[in-house]
């Protein structure tokens, strides 16, 4: 079969060959420019129990479970974020930390969130520090608040093994913020 001289299956066997060879290429990429030496680094570092990654559209998605031997939340997210970055570059990432919580622990960062969500803007952590502790031992759990430049770290522990870590952001890009009192608008950077 021609059409204007030209042959349609060869073209349409071209044009599924380019196509299988792009996926194909894609696929190899990711594999092994990133995904594998991600599940590496993963699983080396002592301080992950489990991890999961998964892909979207927009980002790739690394779900960690951390050790119990994880006693400081913020370094702990510090670091695997840090090795995650070497490893997937320019590609966009999110780092979720995966919580053993139960019901109490639910009910004490829920009774202490107000006040965390607050210090996004307000900058007053000691009393984050303070609400979180307080809330935690209503509940038989140590409750502890971590700070840096870019998030807010909760970490709840239970005797019993259950435990809830959030990693809250300080800031939330390009999000207009009105001060009360008049003082006019501020952006956010």
């Amino acid at each position: 079969m021609q059409w204007h001289g030209l042959k349609l299956p060869v073209i349409f066997l071209a044009f599924v060959c380019g196509l299988a060879l792009a996926f194909g290429g894609q696929w190899a990429y990711k594999k092994y420019n990133y995904q594998q030496p991600l599940n590496k680094v993963l699983a080396e570092n002592k301080l992950v129990e489990d991890y999961k990654v998964e892909e979207n559209s927009t980002k790739t998605v690394v779900k960690v479970k951390l050790s119990k031997n994880a006693n400081n939340l913020m370094e702990a997210y510090q670091e695997i974020n840090q090795l995650t970055g070497k490893v997937m570059g320019k590609t966009p990432y999110q780092i979720e930390l995966v919580s053993a919580s139960d019901p109490s622990l639910d009910q004490a960062f829920y009774e202490s969130h107000h006040v965390i969500y607050q210090a996004q803007v307000a900058a007053n952590f000691p009393e984050v520090a303070s609400k979180v502790r307080e809330a935690a031992r209503k509940q038989g759990a140590e409750g502890k608040v971590f700070v840096d430049q870019n998030n807010i770290y909760i970490q709840m522990t239970k005797p019993d093994g259950h435990f809830l870590h959030k990693v809250i952001p300080r800031q939330i890009p390009g999000e207009v913020v009105f001060w009360q009192g008049g003082a006019g608008v501020a952006k956010r950077n």
